[in-house]
C-alpha cells in the first residue's frame, strides 16, 4: 500500500483488540476513544489483533489488510493481524513502510502488541514512543499472577526494555505506579477519553430497581462481594441485578449463581459480552451501575453509566472518590458492613431523589469527565 504524504504527524496506535472486538472491555473503549480524538489532529494509524478476547476464530472483517475505518467523524486506517503477521519481521517491515513519527502501544505485558513492536522500534532513531500501561502496574493486578510479572518487571528494568519512553498514565496514581517500577521514567499524565454522552436521558420505572454491573466475569472484578451485599440488603422495591460481560471464568459465574439462589427478592441474571451500542437499551433501564472492583484505573463502565444518567455504586478503589457529595453516587471502602447501610439508603431512595441523581450524573458527566482539559492533555501526549 502506498502511504501518501501530509503535512499532519502519523501516528500509529499499536493494541491487542479493537471494534469490532468488544470482550476485553475497558482497554478497547479507551483505545478506540482516544483514536476518535486524535484523528482530528493527526493522522491516526491502527494494528491489532484479528481476533476478539478468548476466540480463536477470526473476526468477520477483511484481516491483514488496510481498511478505512470512520471513528469520531474522521477516516482512520485499522488492520487486524492474523497470528501469521504476529512477529519481529513483519512489524519491521510495517514501520519501516508507514514510518510513523509516533508509536502509541497499550500494554505493558502484551508480546505480540507491546514487546515485539517496541523492539523493532528501536532500530528506527526518530521514533518516538508512547506507552499506556491501562492499569496493569496496579496491585491488584499485580497480585494476578505475580511471580511471573514480577519477574518480567525485574528483567525489564535490568534490560532497559522500557527505555527512552514516554509512558501514558491515566491517573496521577497511575504515575505513582508507573515511576514505583520505573524510577526516573518520563511520565505524563491524561485521562482516558469517555465516549459521548446521550442528549436525553431516558425516564426510569419507579417499581423496580434496575441494577447493572458491566464487564467481565472473572474472580479478580471481585463480583460476589458486591452481589452477597445487595443479596442481604433490604429495598423499597423489587431488585433485578443484571451481570453484562463475556464468561472468562465459568466456574466462578456458578459460584455468583449459587450465592443468589434460594432467594426470590432479587433477580439475578447473566446475560453475556456485548458491544457498547448494544448495551444502550440496558443503560436506558438502568437505576445504578455496582462495581465492588479491587482496582480500576479508570473505569469506563463507571463513565458511561454516569453519561447515560446512572449513578453508580462502587468501591473507593477506583479514580472516582467523593461521589455522594456530588450527588452522583456513592464510593465505598470494601467493608461489607459499609456497603450493606450505603446500599439500604441507594436501594429505598425516593424516586424523585433518584431521579435529582440521574440529572446530576448526566451534568457531571458532560462537566467533569468529557472536558477540553482532559482532550488537550491527550494531544499533549504527541508533542515534545
Amino acid at each position: 500500500m502506498m502511504y501518501p504524504e501530509s503535512s499532519r504527524q502519523r501516528i500509529l496506535i499499536s493494541v491487542d483488540w479493537f471494534p469490532p472486538a468488544f470482550r476485553a472491555g475497558g482497554p478497547i473503549r479507551s483505545s478506540f476513544n482516544l483514536v476518535s480524538l486524535l484523528s482530528k489532529s493527526f493522522d491516526v494509524w491502527v494494528i491489532s489483533g484479528a481476533y476478539d478476547l478468548g476466540d480463536d476464530h477470526p473476526l468477520d472483517i477483511p484481516l491483514d489488510s488496510w481498511q478505512s475505518v470512520q471513528c469520531g467523524g474522521e477516516t482512520i486506517q485499522v488492520m487486524h493481524w492474523t497470528k501469521s503477521n504476529w512477529n519481529f519481521r513483519s512489524w519491521s517491515e510495517l514501520l519501516k513502510e508507514l514510518n510513523p513519527d509516533w508509536l502509541h502501544l497499550n500494554s505493558v505485558f502484551s508480546k505480540h502488541f507491546t514487546l515485539l513492536p517496541l523492539r523493532a522500534a528501536r532500530k528506527f532513531g526518530n521514533l518516538r514512543i508512547a506507552l499506556a500501561p491501562r492499569g496493569m502496574l496496579g496491585s491488584a493486578a499485580l497480585g494476578f499472577k505475580p511471580l511471573k510479572k514480577r519477574l518480567f518487571l525485574a528483567f525489564a528494568r535490568a534490560t532497559g526494555i522500557f527505555r527512552n519512553i514516554r509512558w501514558h498514565a491515566s491517573t496521577s496514581q497511575e504515575r505513582d505506579e508507573v515511576l514505583g517500577q520505573f524510577m526516573g521514567a518520563e511520565c505524563r499524565v491524561a485521562q482516558n477519553i469517555p465516549g459521548k454522552s446521550s442528549t436525553e436521558l431516558a425516564p426510569r420505572s419507579s417499581e423496580r430497581w434496575n441494577v447493572v454491573s458491566v464487564g467481565r466475569i472473572h474472580r479478580v472484578k471481585n463480583l460476589h462481594f458486591g452481589l452477597s451485599a445487595l443479596l442481604n440488603t433490604a429495598s423499597s422495591r423489587p431488585v433485578t441485578m443484571t451481570f453484562i460481560g463475556p464468561v472468562e471464568d465459568a466456574a466462578y459465574q456458578k459460584e455468583l449463581v449459587a450465592m443468589a439462589q434460594g432467594q426470590n427478592r432479587i433477580v439475578v441474571e447473566f446475560i453475556g459480552g456485548m458491544s457498547s451500542e448494544a448495551l444502550e437499551p440496558f443503560w436506558q433501564k438502568a437505576h445504578y451501575l455496582l462495581s465492588s472492583t479491587n482496582q480500576e484505573n479508570y473505569g469506563h463502565s463507571i463513565v458511561e453509566a454516569w453519561s447515560h444518567g446512572c449513578p453508580v455504586l462502587i468501591s473507593d478503589r477506583t479514580p472516582w472518590r467523593k461521589l455522594e457529595g456530588k450527588g452522583v453516587g456513592w464510593d465505598w471502602p470494601l467493608d461489607q458492613k459499609v456497603w450493606l447501610n450505603g446500599l439500604k439508603t441507594a436501594l429505598n431512595l425516593p424516586h424523585p431523589q433518584w431521579e435529582q441523581q440521574s440529572q446530576n450524573s448526566h451534568i457531571f458527566f458532560n462537566s467533569e469527565v468529557r472536558s477540553p482539559e482532559v482532550e488537550q492533555d491527550n494531544l499533549n501526549l504527541f508533542q515534545p
